[in-house]
């Protein structure tokens, strides 16, 4: 897929080599040439351009992209304008951050298909992680809802599924199991990365297992006060 990320600030450049190493051709852009040569080696492409004037904008491939990002969250005067004209040049799937509320509320009356606000997003579970060490990872799906990451509580070491009964007791959605693996690299020491596990009839939950769980953040709350 193609993607064109607009602003190679830290969260721009951040995502477009992400982009990049998933396998995807990545065009960055930015107005600022150090910018551009700075990362023309680690993303798939990057373009120097005037992101204010829409004639510039036209010559990107817009029509072939899968989505146009604009990262440009802290400059509200900027993105909204970048934004507007990437519109009138009907941009399939546009994105755009936001660095707050009101640029928000903005992004969205302009008529952007998606606002992200990786801040807001990075603070909430960062509030989560310190809060409660055991989550490793949230993304939050509704207002109430929420998909968390949790380390195996030392209780359900080596229950079953259907001894757990995480369901059941707490009103939440099983959705995976991560099962820590051990290789050995290059200087012969071990290191863990994560697998997903098969839920089969026999599975049984192991130690350094991490647990996938989707449902309300309050019965999310109930489940962590109960188990750990």
């Amino acid at each position: 897929m193609t993607y064109i990320v607009i602003g190679l600030g830290n969260f721009g450049i951040s995502l477009a080599e992400r982009l990049t190493r998933m396998g995807h051709d990545v065009i960055g852009v930015d107005s600022d040439i150090n910018l551009v040569e700075e990362y023309k080696n680690t993303i798939s492409s990057t373009i120097c351009l005037n992101l204010n004037d829409s004639a510039s904008l036209s010559v990107l491939p817009l029509e072939d992209a899968h989505q146009v990002i604009v990262t440009l969250g802290e400059k509200v005067g900027n993105s909204v304008l970048i934004v507007a004209l990437l519109k009138q040049h009907g941009v399939k799937h546009l994105v755009a951050r936001a660095g707050s509320k009101l640029h928000q509320t903005i992004l969205e009356a302009i008529g952007v298909d998606e606002v992200i606000m990786p801040e807001s997003y990075a603070a909430d579970l960062f509030a989560l992680s310190a809060e409660s060490p055991q989550i490793k990872g949230a993304y939050p799906v509704t207002e109430t809802d929420q998909l968390v990451e949790l380390e195996i509580p030392n209780i359900l070491i080596s229950q079953t599924l259907g001894q757990a009964n995480l369901e059941e007791l707490f009103h939440v959605k099983l959705v995976g199991v991560k099962r820590r693996k051990v290789k050995v690299n290059v200087l012969g020491a071990n290191s863990f990365y994560y697998e997903m596990a098969d839920l089969n009839a026999e599975f049984s939950f192991q130690e350094y297992d991490r647990i996938l769980l989707f449902g309300e953040m309050k019965a999310l709350q109930k489940l962590q006060k109960k188990l750990y």
